[in-house]
């Protein structure tokens, strides 16, 4: 199916289904947001900026090791996915979802074990005394079991938003709740390195067990396992696999190695400091990847479709509005950061406002071109995305160190400033390559 001249207004149908989704997911991630924001602070006064520094290495260690090791198939599955639900091949995707699961398990345990056997050389090379160096291997474990990949392109397949937002809600507010009491029965870091731990098991388990529900509630059964054949009739599968990985990677080596590199070149107080200012932006960033997230299965129902008018015309209206409320919100939140800050943090965190004002800024250019990921993806751009994510991410490495080393911590959110402008201008210019030029819409997507 081709689009026609004039049929380039979206469906009601879609419109209908997509709002509902955004509704679930903005409340969800609002309500995530604002109980992050209530442990963060819990945290800060817990442990004081030096030990908020350390915990956010070990966190920051655990998550990059299982971004490197632990490939997340979840928009490979969707991708494929959408074709067998729209021509309602059970056995098919029940053989998808299979070999999902058999890539979270693996990925978990290569990426935690990988990540506990290198831990003491890595708190070594971070000047961990041997009174912190557990952190590392501890941490590690909360990265063990993760099935949560295959379980968010099950809900998000079936379009069950509303029940993966309730359980990020629980997620969250377990960890909130534990947060409040290891405080107040200052249980110190090993009680927090401990709640992240158990948080993160659980939030690995909660989404994979409910996509299975739902998977069976509709007609679909179990997974099934048969690799050969699932590879076969998904052609492309662990290519996509791979590239949707790779940029994520790339774009993540930014967001994660950041924290393990300020830890060599400053002080766990200063690193406490960019925790405070990366958290904040990630409270922001929830707000936007949802949409991002609830986007992605209509943009590949249109590019199955070769509806690709349709694609660019509902990108270009929500980035607009997207550009139009970050503005709104962003000016005044930096105006008044520094009686937000020693509001909610207290004084002693007064020097971390600089490095929280540059990091929004950041976070605001991210948030603009938050869209771009899912189009390019479900126009097959793929590959480019890993070049462009490259390309982003060897800047980064080249700046950050010269950064820091004249602007102190704050460096390193100006390097954040530089690439997200780059990786922005970068995606626009290929995005608008590929819509107009006919003969790219389809060079590398996925065909059944």
């Amino acid at each position: 199916m081709t689009s026609q001249p004039g049929a380039t207004s979206i469906p009601t149908a879609v419109l209908r289904r997509l709002l509902r989704n955004l509704k679930w997911i903005f409340s969800s991630q609002i309500a995530v947001a604002l109980l992050g924001l209530v442990f963060l602070p819990v945290a800060a006064r817990a442990l004081g900026a030096a030990g908020l520094g350390v915990m956010a290495i070990g966190e920051a260690y655990a998550r990059i090791v299982s971004r490197f090791l632990h490939l997340e198939p979840w928009q490979a599955v969707i991708r494929y996915g959408s074709t067998a639900l729209e021509e309602e091949d059970r056995e098919r995707f029940r053989r998808l979802v299979g070999l999902s699961v058999l890539i979270d398990v693996v990925g978990g345990v290569l990426a935690a074990g990988a990540a506990i056997a290198f831990a003491p050389i890595i708190a070594g090379w971070l000047g961990l005394d041997q009174d912190l160096a557990w952190v590392l291997p501890v941490a590690s474990l909360g990265i063990l079991v993760s099935l949560r990949p295959t379980g968010l392109a099950l809900l998000r397949s079936f379009d069950r938003f509303d029940l993966l937002a309730k359980l990020d809600i629980f997620a969250a507010s377990v960890r909130m709740v534990l947060g409040v009491i290891a405080w107040q029965l200052g249980f110190g870091l090993p009680g927090f390195v401990a709640i992240f731990v158990a948080v993160s098991l659980l939030d690995g388990v909660l989404a994979f067990a409910a996509g299975l529900r739902e998977m069976s509630r509709n007609g679909y059964g179990r997974p099934m396992l048969g690799i050969k054949q699932t590879l076969g009739e998904n052609s492309g599968f662990l290519r996509f696999v791979w590239n949707s990985n790779l940029s994520v990677i790339l774009r993540q080596t930014t967001q994660r190695l950041d924290v393990i590199i300020l830890g060599v070149l400053i002080s766990p107080t200063m690193v406490g400091y960019y925790h405070i200012a990366k958290r904040c932006g990630e409270a922001a960033l929830r707000l936007g990847r949802p949409l991002s997230q609830a986007i992605y299965p209509e943009f590949t129902r249109f590019a199955a479709r070769n509806e690709f008018d349709r694609l660019q015309k509902m990108l270009t209206g929500l980035s607009a509005g997207f550009w139009g409320v970050i503005a709104l919100v962003l000016i005044p939140v930096i105006l008044m950061l520094e009686p937000i800050v020693t509001a909610i943090f207290g004084v002693d965190y007064a020097p971390a406002v600089p490095v929280v004002r540059v990091q929004a800024i950041a976070v605001g250019i991210y948030l603009g071109g938050i869209l771009l990921n899912p189009a390019l993806l479900s126009l097959g751009q793929d590959r480019a995305l890993v070049r462009i994510g490259l390309l982003n991410t060897i800047l980064f490495l080249i700046l950050i160190a010269p950064m820091v080393s004249v602007l102190g911590v704050v460096g390193a959110a100006v390097a954040h400033v530089l690439c997200n402008s780059v990786w922005l201008g970068l995606c626009v210019l290929h995005l608008r390559r590929t819509l107009l030029n006919p003969a790219l819409h389809g060079k590398e997507q996925v065909r059944p």
